[in-house]
């Protein structure tokens, strides 16, 4: 199923032009590019999506809405320069 999925990105970003994506989990918004190994660790990613200059939020704390504002506060947000995100925890994704 992994290489289903990479696959799917890989063509959504070849014919986007752009590496950059935002992925959803159940508590974690993330955005970041996606590393691609292109041969050199063909297995590297089974069972993960690896991104690089990530940046992960926690859906609880990153927007605080009421009835007429809605704020978003990227500064509880965390950096990293690689993460590898589990493929079976990915609920949603969008190339950006």
């Amino acid at each position: 199923m992994s290489r289903k999925f990479m696959k799917s990105i890989e063509k959504i970003m070849e014919s986007s032009d752009s590496k950059k994506v935002v992925i959803f989990t159940q508590h974690l918004k993330i955005d970041g590019e996606v590393f691609i190994p292109e041969g050199r660790c063909d297995e590297c990613n089974d069972d993960y999506v690896t991104l690089q200059n990530a940046l992960v939020c926690r859906l609880n704390d990153y927007c605080e809405c009421d009835e007429n504002v809605c704020e978003c506060n990227d500064y509880v947000c965390f950096k990293y320069d690689w993460l590898s995100i589990c493929e079976e925890k990915i609920v949603a994704f969008s190339v950006v």
